[in-house]
């Protein structure tokens, strides 16, 4: 099983933005596997992925700029 590793976005939470990633990751999961485990969420004003595949994932994200962190505490992590 590969390791989760997470993503945090150099842009802020903004409400278009959301809606274009939401719809990146839907096409993500349409075209490619349903069986890894990528999932968006929000925190502390940022966007964040989890995932095992993170460059099979990458060209579906639109050129949002996205950097490998730490994983986020979850009273922040907020699913969308």
């Amino acid at each position: 099983m590969e390791t989760l590793k997470w993503y945090k976005s150099k842009r802020k939470l903004d409400d278009l933005l959301t809606m274009v990633l939401i719809d990146d990751i839907k096409t993500y999961y349409a075209k490619e596997s349903t069986t890894d485990q990528t999932k968006l969420y929000s925190a502390l004003g940022s966007y964040y992925i989890k995932t095992t595949d993170f460059n099979r994932l990458q060209p579906y994200l639109g050129g949002t700029v996205f950097e490998e962190c730490e994983k986020p505490a979850r009273k922040h992590l907020s699913p969308l």
